[in-house]
């Protein structure tokens, strides 16, 4: 699918919102891009799980070269707050998102796993 499709696709909410009486001006998948980007930094959630959601990749800085961190838990968590929080727009809703997801399984510890004491000492 190409980038006009998505365009396209953008034209005709426009056209249509028109037709309706309702208000809207004309925007691009790029203003989506930044409006998301925009609105959930100020929720607070981490600015790198919303990089690498927008495939932003910093390869210039040393950070970019050492960190390879997918953030996979992390954006998936974040995407469907994302997704809770516009569903309950269209309800006429408020909702708080959750910033943080419940549990981290890298950071779980394995259960098949027991811990060296002489490591812990």
């Amino acid at each position: 699918m190409s980038r006009a499709t998505f365009n396209r696709v953008t034209d005709l909410v426009v056209d249509l919102a028109k037709k309706e009486g309702l208000s809207l001006e004309p925007f691009t998948v790029h203003d989506l891009r930044r409006t998301g980007s925009t609105l959930l930094n100020e929720l607070g959630f981490n600015s790198d799980w919303i990089e690498k959601c927008l495939a932003h990749e910093d390869g210039r800085s040393s950070r970019g070269v050492y960190n390879n961190a997918e953030y996979e838990v992390q954006r998936r968590h974040m995407m469907q707050e994302w997704s809770n929080i516009i569903d309950a727009w269209v309800a006429g809703r408020k909702y708080v998102p959750v910033l943080i997801p419940p549990s981290t399984p890298l950071l779980e510890p394995d259960p098949a796993i027991e811990p060296d004491a002489s490591a812990v000492a």
